[in-house]
């Protein structure tokens, strides 16, 4: 959104940062201005910690300003969630999800593309440890204030160094033109040899195409298991693309079943429903005959002589013809 230029002019002139710290300067504020001005510093990560007398940031204050002041505008939450394909996991899928995992206290957790930390959190309840990344300073400020993970990292997932230090890598990435493939192919990386990723999915990653052949090739060599999830579970977060949860395994474990993909529900009409072969070739037959006959009876219709007789009821006076003599003169019909 557009920020009011009385917005911008105070965190222009009226705002010190240091480190991960901003303060405003000068006289008071309006309490109406002071609140515009700090939507604005929260929706980059600020948030105000009275003890400080100043608003903290996830990041450096300068930092996480700068393109504000640069554009004169902000990504408020809503728009953040449509331009960066932002759905919150509702909490049946988390609650899926975190069974898939087979959790276990002390387990090392990493949550990337963490959002508001819907997963973290649930993990955490169970007794894991939880690093996240997210690459937004406002959501990263939320998780913080959640106080349920262990590290939170400002940064986008696909440019973080890889570190195979993870028991568990649970995770909810965006979708867009395949961009949950490339986020899950790197969080795997992340994890020890014996861990274990579970993430939602597109629906896309199903369907055999050429931009799914590596990655299902991938799932299916690490014997992985894929599971639909309900139709509209994402609707309350304001999607209703079709999701699965993929649970990949670091390394292919022995003994291993083929991965079985899921297939969308078709409704077909039972066998014993259609009949036998025999019995419907009769009720062809049966149907063609009834047809024939009534074609017969039309055209019986069409070639029967129309009637000459005329209704009792109706009353008809039919001329009389009149001739004349060879002399000219009038004859009469009549004999």
């Amino acid at each position: 959104m557009r920020i009011p230029a009385d917005v911008l002019a105070v965190l222009s002139d009226r705002t010190e940062a240091d480190g991960r710290r901003l303060t405003l300067v000068g006289p008071r504020l309006p309490p109406a201005l002071y609140q515009r001005v700090n939507e604005v510093l929260e929706a980059v990560g600020g948030r105000w910690t009275k003890s400080e007398g100043a608003h903290l940031f996830p990041v450096h204050a300068a930092e996480a300003l700068a393109p504000v002041l640069d554009t004169g505008e902000v990504v408020t939450p809503g728009e953040k969630r449509t331009l960066a394909q932002y759905f919150p996991t509702p909490a049946p899928v988390v609650g899926r999800l975190i069974a898939l995992a087979a959790l276990e206290p002390g387990m090392t957790v990493l949550e990337p593309s963490a959002g508001s930390g819907a997963i973290a959190t649930a993990a955490a309840a169970r007794g894991a440890i939880v690093d996240c990344i997210e690459r937004d300073p406002g959501y990263a400020t939320v998780l913080s204030d959640k106080h349920v993970a262990r590290r939170v990292l400002v940064a986008d997932f696909l440019t973080v160094p890889v570190e195979p230090r993870f028991d568990r890598v649970l995770m909810n990435p965006p979708f867009t033109r395949g961009t949950d493939m490339a986020h899950v192919v790197h969080a795997l990386r992340f994890l020890k040899p014996n861990g274990l990723l579970v993430s939602v999915m597109s629906w896309t990653v199903t369907e055999q195409t050429d931009s799914t052949t590596a990655f299902r090739k991938l799932v299916e060599q690490r014997g992985a298991l894929v599971e639909a999830l309900p139709a509209r579970a994402f609707a309350q977060s304001g999607t209703t693309v079709d999701t699965v949860l993929v649970a990949i395994p670091a390394t292919r474990p022995g003994g291993a079943r083929p991965t079985v993909w899921p297939v969308r529900d078709i409704p077909v009409r039972d066998a014993e429903e259609l009949g036998s072969p025999a019995d419907i070739a009769a009720e062809v037959v049966s149907d063609l005959r009834k047809a024939v006959a009534a074609f017969e009876k039309v055209a019986s219709g069409l070639t029967r002589p129309a009637p000459t007789t005329v209704p009792d009821d109706i009353e008809v006076s039919w001329p009389r013809r009149s001739s004349k003599s060879v002399n000219g003169s009038a004859a009469s019909d009549d004999t």
